[in-house]
């Protein structure tokens, strides 16, 4: 379906929020730090020049906490330097722009970013938690007398255009056989805009993430994630970095690392809820927990024929829902260079990794 309402997604560069997180920076005392290193294993070590510097764009130090916490930058052949964006389209800007190497953004970003012609970016590995929620809600102002999708008709919803918070809004409207732009008013916001408009009573019904909804009091949930969304996360760069033997290697090394941070956040949930929802995101640890538990931590999965057709899923529901006007075949995006990393990684990890559909 075509939705007339929605425009094309924007693509400026948004301020970073902050720089450089390091082990020293995510609050770990010299002996917490020594217990973190003693748990990461890594499985393959790559060679790479001295002085060689990584930027790494991130949003809500979904990496660099990790990274650090799990010990598995520790010994890095290379600087790390974490630059925080807020929103996917913001770190894709910050790759083209030179200013980072390498960026992690959710399922819609690529795709959205393709169709409108950008087509200098290319995804060297992925997460994908088929089945979870995501973490993503979308919830009606107490007290509205909003209590189903089908109650949003004429009403104003809140969302940031080019993630997948846009895409689990138009899907699940269209559970509803709503239309955004024409059923449902959308009001198109940055990320960090969203929630303090919702509060603010300026709109009827917002998409929220997780920890999000417990500091606005629990709004009542219309829907969430569930059969929409993918899990998918991306680590991206810009094609031409690719061409740089130096980068090359210190991505291949950052992906190994990475991995084993993410793998390292399943194996040891406590220290993730604590560090992350409770130091991080500000809710508490029952929250956290709850969060954890409904959402899952995606896995890294080797970039092969099925993780492909999941990501090509994603490009498919967003055609069919109109917020991108063409077709994008998401192969020629995906590069499997790392596929004997990521693999190598789980191994030692021992992670055993879910059949894709």
């Amino acid at each position: 379906m075509t939705l007339p309402g929605i425009r094309r997604a924007r693509w400026a560069l948004l301020p970073a929020l902050a720089l450089t997180m390091l082990a020293s920076a995510c609050g770990l005392s010299e002996s917490e730090e020594s217990e973190a290193l003693s748990e990461a294993t890594i499985a393959n070590t790559v060679d790479v020049p001295e002085g060689t510097e990584l930027v790494v764009a991130e949003q809500n130090g979904n990496q660099s906490l990790a990274w650090s916490l799990s010990g598995a930058g520790a010994d890095a052949p290379y600087e790390v330097t974490f630059a925080d964006f807020s929103g996917g389209p913001a770190v894709i800007e910050a790759l083209r722009s030179g200013a980072a190497d390498i960026g992690f953004v959710g399922e819609a970003p690529v795709p959205i970013a393709v169709s409108n012609g950008i087509e200098d970016i290319v995804v060297v590995a992925g997460q994908a938690n088929p089945g979870s929620s995501g973490g993503y809600y979308l919830v009606a102002q107490p007290g509205s007398g909003i209590e189903t999708l089908e109650d949003l008709r004429g009403k104003r919803v809140a969302y940031p255009p080019g993630t997948g918070r846009q895409m689990i809004t138009v899907g699940l409207l269209d559970r509803a056989g709503l239309e955004l732009g024409t059923d449902v008013e959308g009001v198109e916001l940055a990320g960090s805009e969203v929630v303090p408009t919702f509060v603010a009573g300026a709109v009827d019904a917002a998409i929220v993430l997780g920890n999000q909804y417990y500091k606005i009091g629990s709004p009542p949930i219309l829907g969430d994630g569930t059969g929409i969304n993918t899990g998918i996360s991306a680590l991206v760069v810009r094609r031409d970095v690719l061409d740089d033997p130096v980068k090359v290697a210190a991505i291949g090394d950052y992906v190994g690392r990475t991995v084993a941070a993410n793998n390292w956040q399943e194996a040891n949930p406590e220290q993730w809820v604590e560090a992350y929802y409770v130091g991080v995101q500000g809710i508490t640890y029952e929250q956290g927990k709850e969060l954890l538990d409904k959402t899952g931590i995606a896995k890294y999965y080797p970039i092969e024929p099925k993780f492909t057709a999941l990501f090509q899923t994603v490009s498919d529901g967003l055609l069919d829902t109109g917020i991108i006007d063409r077709p994008v075949d998401v192969a020629p995006y995906l590069d499997d260079r790392y596929n004997s990393i990521i693999q190598a990684q789980n191994d030692t990890d021992g992670v055993a990794l879910t059949p894709l559909p």
